[in-house]
């Protein structure tokens, strides 16, 4: 291998890792956001809590987090994205699962939510598509 192809070789690995960086990181923050608005729609269907907290419940969340950055519109956005899109978890279900410890939705499942149940509204669509249909 001559020099400029060592050079060469370094900036491609560089351009290469640092481009799958990237897509990483926007895959997980993609997945973060979908979470914490799962985890705010959840709560605020089911949550025993829910009458205390009111219309007060980003405000809260933001100050009881205290993470930087994630302030109560990031929150607000959050919600709105889970809202949105609530089939993203279905495209990566096994491969997002394997990203976290063993146990980590046990309190929270994600499994079985809006996702499966869109999921087999289609599928039962696409069965009924199927059947002969009587033209007589």
């Amino acid at each position: 291998m001559n020099f400029e192809k060592l050079v060469s070789r370094i900036y491609q690995t560089n351009e290469f890792l640092q481009q799958s960086a990237v897509k990483a990181v926007n895959m997980h923050l993609t997945l973060r956001n979908w979470l914490f608005g799962f985890y705010i729609v959840e709560f605020e269907q089911n949550g025993n809590d829910r009458a205390k907290y009111g219309t007060k419940l980003l405000e809260t969340l933001t100050k009881n987090i205290s993470i930087k950055g994630l302030t109560q519109p990031e929150l607000s956005r959050c919600r709105q994205f889970y809202n949105a899109y609530p089939q993203i978890f279905g495209a990566m279900s096994q491969r997002f699962t394997a990203l976290f410890p063993a146990g980590f939705f046990e309190e929270f499942p994600v499994l079985g939510t809006t996702t499966q149940e869109l999921q087999n509204i289609e599928n039962q669509k696409d069965k009924n598509s199927l059947l002969p249909t009587d033209k007589s």
